[in-house]
């Protein structure tokens, strides 16, 4: 009888695993659970055994968590040039402060081949950087309300000038390589003028 008990519940236990919502990502996360003279290990595979790639202090913060392994149990995260694992026990979600567009503070987006960075600024408009030079450019119009935006489900638009030209931008979710080292991200970019395609990353 007593195994007939734990047999259900372990039965009951693996549905509500199953059941339960994975959070919206990428997302921000700190270190939690972790003893002042400890360090978080950061994993090469979502495995407790496998090699160390380097550690996050006690009281890390705005860790950008882009996945999670297929169980829930490890968090995606980047660290130097690749990407590495770290338990998901360890990390407690944090608050995304917003901009005036809806869009978390911080996110900027990037690319390759020519080099080019945007950053979103507390209004509405954008700072685009290349190695020549920096433009702050205004922002037309955008799909979704600042109290509507998820990054994380779906598709961001939006319009800018550039020189005289309507750009139509689009942020999408879902993994992203930059091209130049390993590291992945959680969010891509793209636009009609070039077109500029690459990544973005919440820090």
């Amino acid at each position: 009888m007593r195994l007939c008990v734990t047999f259900a519940l372990c039965v009951l236990a693996s549905f509500a695993w199953a059941d339960a919502p994975d959070p919206p990502l990428p997302a921000l996360y700190a270190v939690t659970g972790v003893a002042a003279d400890d360090t978080l290990n950061i994993r090469a595979q979502p495995d407790g055994s496998a090699d160390i790639l380097g550690t996050f202090g006690h009281d890390a913060q705005k860790i950008e968590v882009t996945a999670l392994s297929l169980e829930g149990r490890w968090a995606q995260v980047n660290v130097v040039e690749r990407t590495g694992w770290v338990a998901m026990r360890f990390l407690r979600p944090e608050t995304l402060a917003s901009n005036a567009l809806g869009l978390p503070k911080g996110l900027q987006c990037f690319g390759t081949e020519p080099f080019w960075a945007i950053t979103f600024e507390d209004g509405p408009e954008i700072t685009l950087r290349t190695p020549e030079k920096e433009v702050r450019h205004d922002i037309l119009a955008a799909s979704q309300g600042p109290l509507s935006v998820n990054l994380s489900e779906g598709m961001y638009r939006f319009s800018w000038q550039d020189n005289g030209i309507t750009v139509i931008a689009h942020i999408l979710s879902g993994i992203c390589f930059d091209g130049m080292s390993d590291r992945t991200y959680g969010l891509h970019y793209i636009d009609d003028h070039g077109p500029r395609i690459g990544c973005c990353s919440l820090n």
